[in-house]
């Protein structure tokens, strides 16, 4: 499918991969890209580049319609993606919020329907290269659970409604703005307070941004993807330890401290009990703890064979493209 000339409404285009799949749409794809925020304020660098901003909110199926009316193709990369939410806020974002993106989309007969989950639907399996064969799974975790829930009304759409979808996965996205994966953790490495868990020798699964945008974008023209969910990482995993280490050479660390699972997982039950008594939240948690204790890792094989996607820039470059972006906007000297 050609992009040019296509209207593409995206949400989340005021967050970090949204953001970048809107800019990417408007500048390269010459499609008409349209974006639905709740803050318009936030979303004047898009309407800047010529991006149409529909005021709304994805839990407003009013709003919904409204920027759906007239809509080829829908990205729907707006979610709550804390994982300390309250399970009804974080239901009616994650799993209404996509009803009412689909039952939009297929009112209005739309040729793309593009749901942007995560990989964390497989419930943590710890497991290596885990493919589009092993089902998602429930584990009582309110973000994972409620993307499983939101992917199996995608699939609903498209079997009973006959709504062309496409289920993109991505695994941990770094990269320039990334929040989580770029510049939290450069701070964190800043501040002194990265502490490894078991020698840093778990996984980090990346994907650089850019690597991610490609994929997306041919989740809107690749026919062959419809009605499949896939894989969106870089290809095996780097270690923890690789991954804080490039940060820190950044600012001259070459080691940090460690400390083994059961004494971090007891310290993050002591900061959950602290941010209880406090009301103050606490950036270290047991779901952050279990991340770095995570051994698993995801296959993209399906994506690449589908999609004709391959990851272009490898961690290495990824790193040094990161570094600059940093450079450039202040976070380093």
């Amino acid at each position: 499918m050609n992009l040019h000339d296509k209207t593409i409404l995206i949400t989340g285009a005021t967050g970090f991969i949204g953001g970048h799949l809107a800019r990417r749409l408007q500048t390269r794809e010459q499609a008409r890209v349209r974006a639905l925020v709740r803050s318009p304020q936030k979303a004047a660098p898009l309407a800047r580049l010529g991006i149409e901003i529909i005021p709304g909110d994805i839990t407003d199926p009013e709003a919904v319609q409204r920027a759906t009316r007239g809509a080829h193709i829908v990205y729907h990369a707006a979610a709550w993606a804390d994982e300390q939410g309250e399970r009804e806020a974080v239901w009616r974002v994650n799993v209404e919020g996509t009803q009412n993106m689909l039952d939009a989309a297929i009112a209005e007969k739309v040729q793309r329907f593009i749901h942007l989950s995560s990989c964390a639907v497989y419930g943590s399996l710890q497991q290596l290269a885990i493919d589009e064969t092993v089902p998602p799974r429930r584990t009582g975790r309110v973000y994972h659970d409620s993307k499983v829930a939101a992917e199996a009304l995608v699939f609903a759409a498209w079997r009973q409604h006959g709504l062309p979808v496409v289920i993109p996965r991505p695994s941990q996205v770094y990269g320039p703005g990334s929040p989580q994966f770029t510049v939290r953790v450069l701070k964190s490495v800043q501040a002194g307070k990265v502490i490894l868990v078991d020698g840093g020798k778990h996984h980090f699964k990346p994907v650089y941004i850019d690597n991610l945008i490609d994929a997306l974008v041919l989740c809107a023209q690749q026919e062959a993807a419809v009605g499949e969910a896939l894989n969106i990482v870089d290809g095996g995993p780097v270690l923890w330890r690789e991954f804080f280490l490039a940060y820190g050479r950044m600012v001259g660390i070459e080691s940090f401290p460690s400390i083994p699972y059961p004494v971090a997982y007891a310290y993050a039950l002591f900061k959950e009990a602290q941010s209880r008594l406090t009301g103050q939240r606490s950036s270290i948690n047991r779901e952050v703890v279990k991340t770095f204790r995570s051994h698993n890792s995801f296959s993209n094989a399906k994506a690449q064979r589908l999609l004709g996607w391959k990851p272009a820039i490898d961690f290495a470059e990824g790193m040094r493209r990161t570094q600059a972006w940093l450079r450039a906007e202040g976070y380093l000297d």
